[in-house]
């Protein structure tokens, strides 16, 4: 993960930020432009209209969850008349107590929930949270500020929460702070009772501790019953006026649905860790009772040299105002501008650096930002059923390790895929999403000027899309990540087959992928043997090996409590369904002749007819494998047996990374440096291969020291911050090719 990598090397990131402020200096991109009419426009949210209708792949949404959860609070209210002059509080109770949980465990989050008045919404508040679906545990402790509605007595009622009532009336600040005062977990939340939080909410907020390591405070994007934004983050600006980003705005615009740094986020529904709050001094009574005490406090979260996080994953809806209403010149609500006031006097110098009231928004919302990269690849990036989508993934997070916000546009396919898409936003990266972009071209003439580096994935893609990168982001430097060379595998699989006509299509596409190194500004590979073939047939074109990235998993589990033999791999790709067809059909009836119960496993995504074909007593086909320790821990040996293929293969990293040892084909080790006898067993005949496999399975000394070298070589060449030196140097040697600086 990201907080594994070690701090960058000042040298080499001091040469890197030079590189991009020569860049600057000699074709300054245009400042960044607010988004263009069409994508500012109105755009029919089906489900907003009619939640009944049908609906196309098109008309998905970001924040559909929320108009569900939202008709959920309205049937709660409905179903106990909460808002009428008789209410069910007797029976509202009731049912939250039958589905409550008992809460026995250590909670990881403590929840406080500030309540003054509004009981009807107090209890919607709970429904939706005992609902709620999360892997943490946690605690809600519910603060009553004195109320006036008898909230107290009918709270008191309920089990599994703790109730603390303050003898009087003290403010919203003094109730946080009491309330903070009594959690048990880790982290704890402060949630306003006029809420009802929707699916992840939780899960996102903490994970985001974890996704940004430096981070001190994390707040959701709020919404509006009706689907409304509400806020996705807030802006401070120099007189200490704050804004609420996108406020009655179209929530599912893709420039309110990623990760990002704020300036902060309304104390509404926001987490930190529980002794960082507390070594703060909680809220500041300075402010109080209530307003600009959630932006003080996110002023003194920087302070502490900590950061603070905007995550649209993590949603709630807020009926804005229920409890001390929306106008400034009465009530508690009158402290809003008071205290603005004061938020100015104590921050003045810090905010000095901020834009005047209202000016170049767009550019506020992400101040911290310096630096930018696209990243464009065929489609968006599926990690659980192929390697390249890891590389893909993990590059993301370099990106963003070493500063850049990273732009993840699809070739061509602008659907929005939920999961797909939210896995990247949760994250931090902004991604281009129809209806709102709706192709490549668009994009680049609305942002195209804004970019210090383009990278693109693969030869089928760079070719469709270099001349309009090179037209309308002119500026940068553009990055080929080969993933392998595609001339070269459809090359050896031609010669398997023994077709002419594959053999001269693998020869224009050579033709076109040499010439698309050449044009582009360094090219990326995994594989030594690649490098060497590009060094003579495009001697002037700068390559990068990249090492194939995996954290370092190990195992605990020893040689004899394994048996058989795994293959892992997507079944899109040609290569390796020719693999484990090759091994169930020439190489296990081999092995079966000496281990006749020998099984072999079969894992990865998309597996096609002919490869569930395979499946009998001795072949299991498992589909997609969400955590792979369920294979590679139960197995002895990793059979690589491809036989066609290029570039480095991430499958062989990802045994070695849990210790899995592995036999393989040259084919399957090509690229990779490894030593026959050291780091893995080398076979290429049916006969070796099966030799080899029955050598491994049975020797449990030569086992562990495969097994070892394997740990030992994926820590040394394949780790993360390995990857992230090597992203450094390309990004180096991309701007001096582009500036046409000659080494």
């Amino acid at each position: 993960m990201v907080e594994r990598i070690v701090a960058l090397d000042a040298q080499l990131f001091a040469r890197h930020r030079e590189m991009v402020r020569l860049r600057a200096r000699l074709s300054p991109p245009q400042a960044v432009s607010e988004n263009a009419p069409a994508q500012d426009g109105a755009h029919p949210w089906k489900l907003a209209e009619d939640r009944s209708g049908e609906r196309g792949l098109y008309d998905i949404r970001v924040d559909d969850a929320v108009l569900l959860e939202a008709d959920r609070g309205a049937a709660f209210f409905g179903r106990y008349a909460l808002v009428s002059e008789r209410p069910d509080y007797a029976e509202a109770v009731a049912a939250l107590n039958a589905v409550s949980s008992a809460g026995t465990e250590t909670p990881l989050v403590s929840i406080v929930v500030p309540v003054f008045g509004q009981l009807g919404h107090t209890l919607s508040c709970l429904d939706s949270l005992w609902a709620h679906v999360t892997k943490h545990a946690f605690e809600i402790i519910i603060v009553d500020d004195a109320s006036t509605d008898g909230s107290a007595v009918i709270l008191s009622k309920l089990d599994h929460v703790v109730l603390l009532c303050q003898v009087e009336n003290q403010g919203f600040i003094a109730s946080c702070n009491a309330g903070a005062g009594l959690a048990r977990g880790a982290f704890v939340v402060f949630l306003n009772n006029d809420t009802r939080v929707v699916e992840h909410w939780l899960d996102a907020l903490v994970d985001s501790f974890q996704m940004f390591p430096s981070a001190g405070l994390v707040g959701s994007k709020m919404l509006y019953p009706d689907g409304r934004l509400q806020e996705a983050g807030c802006i401070i600006w120099r007189d200490a006026s704050c804004w609420n980003d996108g406020r009655d705005g179209d929530p599912n615009q893709p420039r309110h649905c990623f990760a990002r740094e704020a300036d902060y986020i309304s104390g509404c529904s926001i987490m930190l860790p529980t002794a960082l709050f507390r070594s703060l001094g909680g809220f500041d009574v300075h402010f109080a009772p209530a307003y600009c005490e959630d932006a003080d406090l996110a002023m003194r979260v920087r302070q502490a040299g900590r950061e603070v996080w905007f995550q649209p994953q993590s949603r709630v809806i807020h009926d804005e105002g229920v409890t001390s209403g929306t106008d400034t010149a009465r009530g508690v609500k009158a402290w809003q501008l008071v205290n603005a006031r004061k938020l100015f006097l104590r921050w003045r110098q810090s905010l000095s650096k901020h834009r005047a009231n209202g000016q170049a928004p767009h550019l506020e919302r992400e101040r911290q930002v310096r630096m930018r990269v696209l990243v464009i690849d065929a489609n968006l990036p599926t990690p659980l059923q192929d390697a390249g989508s890891v590389t893909a993934m993990l590059t993301l997070r370099l990106f963003r390790a070493i500063g850049y916000k990273v732009h993840f546009v699809p070739q061509d396919n602008f659907l929005f895929k939920q999961g797909e898409a939210t896995d990247l936003m949760r994250e931090g990266v902004e991604v281009a999403y129809a209806p709102y972009e709706p192709d490549l071209e668009t994009y680049l003439r609305r942002h195209g000027k804004t970019f210090d580096a383009v990278m693109v994935f693969r030869v089928t893609v760079l070719e469709q899309v270099l001349g309009t990168i090179r037209q309308l982001a002119p500026q940068a430097p553009i990055l080929f990540h080969t993933m392998d060379l595609h001339h070269l595998r459809l090359e050896r699989e031609a010669r398997l087959s023994g077709d002419a006509g594959d053999l001269a299509a693998a020869a224009a596409l050579r033709t076109r992928e040499l010439g698309l190194v050449g044009a582009a500004d360094c090219t990326i590979t995994h594989s030594t043997f690649e490098r060497d073939l590009l060094a003579l047939a495009v001697p002037d074109a700068p390559v990068v090996v990249w090492p194939f990235m995996f954290p370092l998993h190990g195992t605990q589990v020893g040689f004899h409590a394994r048996r058989d033999f795994c293959f892992l791999g997507g079944y899109g790709h040609t290569p390796n369904v020719d693999a484990v067809v090759f091994f169930v059909r020439v190489v296990l009836p081999l092995i079966h002749r000496t281990l006749p119960d020998a099984r072999f496993i079969i894992a990865g995504a998309n597996p096609k007819a002919e490869v569930l074909a395979l499946a009998g007593p001795h072949v299991v086909v498992t589909g997609m494998i969400e955590d792979l320790r369920t294979v590679f821990d139960t197995v002895r040996v990793f059979a690589c047996s491809l036989r066609v293929g290029a570039g480095t293969k991430g499958k062989i990293s990802a045994a070695m990374s849990y210790g899995l040892p592995i036999v393989a084909t040259a084919c399957g080790a090509e690229g990779m440096d490894l030593s026959d006898g050291e780091d893995l067993l080398l076979a290429d005949t049916a006969e070796d291969f099966a030799a080899a496999c029955l050598r491994l399975h049975a020797d449990p000394v030569l086992w562990h020291r495969l097994s070892d070298c394997g740990l030992a070589r994926v820590e040394a060449h394949h780790s993360l911050a390995a990857g992230r030196e090597t992203l450094l140097g390309a990004i180096e040697t991309a701007h001096r090719h582009h500036l046409g600086f000659v080494d």
